[in-house]
């Protein structure tokens, strides 16, 4: 039995030598993906905007699962891909052409501060589609930091000419999240 710690040690030390580094990258990790989340909201309501309203801010809720919180402790990467951001105006009550910028950033649920704008567009005057507004993405973003929330803020945000009467609009989000945790350094 005195040759089992020696073993251990020696195993140990032979792992953590500068050589070995990618051994303990491909055998210590664990990774977890979901390939697409999607959430919509129905019959949001948005105010009439006034004469000098050219901004419409709106908080979007979007749940990540348990994905983060069935992971090991350790080193975490996060890849949050936005796939697709889609506001479709119901009924004939608002016209979103005249709108000239819009983008979807995201932030802790609760927090001021941004952490990442996801999604950007930016064109000239009527170029959106007066009742559908669709964003979409392919670059992901690293956000460590929410790997083990299990939600997230989306906030979108326009600016242009806005409807001078209150409308209303569905809301549908779609994004992939891949985890990575590197657990090696808590083994030992």
């Amino acid at each position: 039995m005195r040759a089992l710690p020696r073993v251990l040690l020696l195993t140990a030390t032979l792992l953590l030598a500068p050589g070995c580094r990618k051994i303990t990258d491909t055998f210590f990790v664990v990774n977890a993906e979901t390939e697409e989340i999607c959430k919509s909201q129905r019959s949001i309501g948005f105010p009439a905007a006034g004469p000098d309203t050219r901004t419409l801010v709106y908080t979007f809720e979007f749940p990540l699962g348990q994905i983060g919180a069935d992971m090991p402790e350790g080193r975490l990467e996060t890849d949050f891909r936005l796939k697709l951001f889609q506001l479709d105006v119901t009924g004939d009550s608002a016209d979103l052409g005249g709108l000239e910028y819009a983008k979807v950033s995201l932030r802790r649920v609760g927090a001021e501060e941004v952490i990442r704008t996801l999604l950007e567009f930016r064109q000239p005057s009527q170029a959106f589609s007066p009742t559908q507004l669709s964003l979409r993405g392919v670059e992901a973003a690293s956000v460590a930091q929410l790997a083990r929330e299990d939600r997230l803020e989306l906030v979108f945000e326009t600016q242009g000419t806005l409807p001078d009467r209150a409308w209303t609009a569905d809301i549908l989000a779609c994004a992939g999240l891949r985890t990575e945790v590197h657990y090696f350094n808590f083994i030992f």
